[in-house]
């Protein structure tokens, strides 16, 4: 993402991502199954801007002012283009290339935070040495895992309901469950239209009766994740990771769902949050339309940005700002209670 193709000189189109095509874009989104839950409702959320040439001063001066950057990217929506089928998912290769590059620059931290497992998604792209899976609930530092106490032990409840809507979901189409082990999700993309309300309901219905107080459902883009109850996300993972780096450290997330918007607000002001879709409300800074767009803003970052990350510091302290690595710290005890390796 130069300069040159962030901004046209006659401010026609000066979208990052106006290239796009269209084809990536993940529109196909129930308006019923945004969480409206999921902010204060005395904050009432508008769409953010989409991310154009006229906003990279702003870009600029929050790069410069930062000592170290943090860049957290969300896996399915952002990485790689919405597919109906999960198994299929890869990161295009645009944002393979830029991911690699960022995790090579010195002044960058590079962490991959997702809903689905750690497992999984660490097979799904390489590089970074920072993973936080099913939306924050286990964490990995290079080979070290943390895992969230709480979730760990409801698992097996969570099995159980796994299991039960395996059987009572079966008689409708082309639904998926998915046991990731800490987290379940039910896959509707694929449902006939007319029988997802059915599909909620009765996920819905068995998760009250056999996960009780401990499992709760949340709607996301055509899926229904099934996790504990408790208050954790991926804003609690990127605030750990964030407290492992120096200070200074400026963290920039890029996502496309619900679950997303946690970690949009942990971020609020003292970072760069970036919302992937179409103009649906958000509690983020900025917005572009696909992964495509995602790769252009990761390109831009890895050389233009990059090369900003601490000039101002540096023109105060006139010092070196690293004397050795910050990119990765040590596995943070930041959990309600004690974690749990594995």
């Amino acid at each position: 993402m130069s300069d040159q193709s962030a901004a046209s000189d006659d401010g026609s189109d000066t979208s990052i991502d106006s290239a796009d095509t269209g084809t990536e874009t993940d529109t196909d989104t129930d308006t019923d199954e945004i969480d409206t839950d999921d902010v204060p409702p005395e904050t009432p959320l508008q769409p953010p801007p989409l991310l154009t040439g006229e906003y990279l001063p702003q870009l600029r001066a929050t790069l410069a002012d930062a000592t170290h950057l943090l860049v957290c990217l969300d896996f399915d929506g952002t990485l790689a283009p919405i597919v109906d089928e999960p198994d299929a998912a890869a990161p295009t290769t645009a944002n393979e290339t830029a991911v690699a590059g960022l995790v090579d620059a010195a002044p960058v931290t590079t962490a991959i935070v997702s809903g689905r497992s750690l497992a999984d998604v660490r097979t799904r792209i390489d590089g970074p040495r920072i993973y936080a899976g099913n939306h924050g609930l286990e964490l990995a530092w290079n080979e070290t895992v943390a895992v969230h106490p709480v979730a760990h032990e409801r698992a097996a409840r969570l099995e159980t309901v796994c299991e039960l809507l395996e059987t009572v979901l079966d008689p409708i189409s082309n639904v998926r469950i998915e046991n990731k082990r800490l987290t379940g999700t039910v896959h509707v993309r694929t449902v006939p239209p007319a029988a997802r309300p059915t599909v909620r309901r009765l996920t819905r219905t068995v998760v009250d009766r056999f996960g009780g107080d401990e499992l709760e459902v949340s709607p996301g883009k055509r899926i229904l994740e099934i996790g504990p109850t408790i208050d954790w996300g991926k804003g609690d993972a990127v605030d750990v990771i964030t407290s492992t780096l120096p200070d200074g450290t400026v963290p920039l997330y890029i996502g496309d769902d619900v679950t997303d918007e946690s970690a949009f607000r942990a971020i609020d002001s003292d970072g760069i949050s970036i919302r992937v879709g179409d103009d649906d409300p958000s509690t983020a800074s900025y917005r572009v339309r696909s992964p495509a767009a995602v790769a252009r803003v990761l390109d831009w970052l890895g050389t233009a940005g990059v090369a900003l990350v601490g000039q101002r510091t540096q023109l105060l302290s006139g010092t070196e700002l690293w004397n050795d690595d910050p990119r990765v710290g040590p596995i943070p005890e930041r959990w309600p209670t004690p974690v749990a390796n594995e």
